[in-house]
């Protein structure tokens, strides 16, 4: 009991905070398991890619966001921000976050029987899913060792000690090979024993009689008659120190590592049933975590996505970036592209991520850090913190270039598509940059994709043409300082600053009036002559 209201506490003050969870070395591996197993079977028509996910940062804006109190939990809240929702798995996905935030009560209750389950990151369900050939073999050997030992038994009591031999060779024997057995299938048992637990957990939340929880969980209850058994089985004590007399007489018969073949053969039988009951479980532990970080916002809002859209259009207000603190907010209304210029440090990268990740937090878990937002869905891509694959002998510029091909490969015929770039192809002299890049704004637009685009080539403003708006952040500049606002404003950068923040750094003025000189130079003729 004393424990029960520690746990009690401890869950009612960490709702609304930011997590404090720790992650080890190869932890989030074992978190994107799930989705990686779901995008190898195609089961969603589009997820965010790899190289959007590392531009973003987005597996620290995941911790930033997991308070989950289950393994369940952490693999379905990776697998849904890497896929974006269609409108029906958005209502439910809502309302269910809807739910817990106004629900304490119902929320703190479901949040014990998760954390029962609790946390245990190497856990792979393709390992348990599909069983090996020789697996019933060792079912088979498991059954005979199990009733040979019985059997000596009976013939020592019926002739005597003639036949002592018998029940000692059975227990050693049984006893070595559990010993070698559970050793070897240790990883194996602890995903039956985690299989066994999300069985109880979606018991015991069926036990709360919620309509509302019910309603939400009513496909995964229709999944469990064919696992029942586990409800009465129980786990696998491993732990030497955990064992009781009882659990070293089901060792020496083998009967835990029958029961653990059972579960792997009826798993391996009953995936599809097993996979509904482990998102049921992992989608109500998310929908919390969810609700907990919307919580721990200043500005956040429910997201209205327009399914029904007839081009693509995103509005929102007062959009901050979510791992930013004190973040001056910025407006997004995109009924076009937009063409972004400014110095560097100005804010340009800082409102590509911005935007685009509550697009993404918009579309994939239903909440937004903004006052408001409003859009169609997306299909959404980056091209924005590259570096050279050297192990793969490719350059930067290669690396560019292979990065907007995926996105202008997307034509955008499965759904409106949404990218942002910084500094388009920066990987290479600014002749065939400033020529190249606005072919590329050129061919992005033709194929209706609505684009954010940073760049310090001011000549793109007037190559872009009417298919994109523009806007720039500036900065202010004085003999002593430079100081930044970080506001975007309307129409294109029209101050030069770079050269004069090196006599801010203290170089001779002969240089920088020469700089200035040859920029202004540059400016009249197009030519940069002495």
């Amino acid at each position: 009991m004393l424990f029960k209201k520690k746990r009690i506490r401890r869950l009612k003050e960490a709702y609304g905070k930011k997590p404090d969870g720790e992650y080890y070395d190869g932890d989030m591996t074992w978190i994107r398991s799930y989705y990686d197993d779901c995008r190898k079977q195609g089961r969603d028509p589009f997820y965010v890619d790899d190289t959007t996910w590392n531009d973003l940062n987005m597996d620290a804006v995941y911790k930033r966001i997991n308070a989950c109190q289950s393994t369940a939990g952490e693999q379905c809240l990776y697998y849904m921000l890497r896929r974006p929702m269609d409108r029906e798995t958005f209502r439910k996905q809502t309302q269910l976050t809807e739910m817990m935030e106004q629900d304490p009560e119902k929320r703190l209750k479901l949040q014990l029987i998760l954390s029962r389950m609790g946390v245990y990151r190497p856990v792979y369900l393709g390992n348990i899913l599909t069983p090996q050939k020789s697996d019933r073999l060792w079912l088979a050997l498991y059954w005979a060792m199990f009733l040979f030992l019985p059997v000596s038994i009976i013939c020592f009591i019926a002739f005597g000690n003639a036949f002592l031999w018998m029940p000692l060779l059975s227990i050693s024997i049984n006893s070595y090979v559990h010993l070698r057995r559970e050793k070897k299938c240790e990883m194996g048992i602890r995903l039956a024993n985690y299989c066994v637990l999300l069985v109880k957990t979606l018991d015991r939340m069926k036990k709360l009689k919620d309509d509302g929880i019910d309603r939400y969980l009513e496909e995964a209850y229709t999944q469990m008659k064919p696992l029942r058994f586990m409800l009465r089985g129980g786990g696998i004590v491993t732990d030497p120190g955990l064992k009781s007399d009882l659990d070293y007489i089901l060792s020496m018969l083998l009967l835990d590592l029958i029961y653990y073949e059972r579960i792997r053969t009826k798993l391996a039988k009953f995936h599809e049933n097993f996979k509904v009951i482990h998102e049921g479980v992992g989608g109500i532990d998310a929908a919390i975590s969810t609700a907990s970080c919307k919580a721990s916002l200043e500005t956040a809002c429910v997201p209205e996505i327009d399914y029904e859209a007839e081009k693509p259009y995103l509005h929102a207000a007062k959009v901050v970036h979510l791992m930013l603190t004190g973040a001056v907010p910025n407006d997004a209304v995109l009924d076009k592209s937009l063409l972004i210029t400014g110095s560097n440090a100005s804010g340009k990268s800082t409102y590509l991520r911005a935007v685009i990740l509550s697009a993404l937090m918009a579309e994939t878990i239903g909440i937004c850090p903004c006052e408001s937002y409003r859009g169609s869905p997306f299909r959404i891509y980056t091209s924005m913190a590259l570096s050279d694959d050297l192990l793969a002998g490719e350059s930067y510029f290669m690396a560019e270039i292979r990065s907007l091909k995926r996105i202008l490969d997307d034509r955008g015929e499965n759904g409106f598509v949404l990218c942002a770039v910084d500094e388009v192809l920066r990987g290479t002299n600014t002749v065939e940059r400033v020529a190249a890049s606005a072919q590329v704004l050129e061919a992005l637009e033709e194929r209706g994709t609505l684009c954010l685009i940073a760049t310090h080539d001011v000549e793109l403003c007037d190559m872009a043409g009417d298919g994109y708006e523009k806007a720039h952040f500036e900065e202010r500049i004085s003999d002593t300082d430079v100081v930044f606002d970080y506001r975007i404003k309307p129409g294109p950068a029209t101050t030069r600053n770079a050269i004069h923040l090196l006599k801010l750094m203290g170089f001779d003025e002969e240089i920088v009036q020469a700089a200035h000189a040859r920029a202004d130079r540059y400016v009249e003729t197009g030519k940069w002559t002495n």
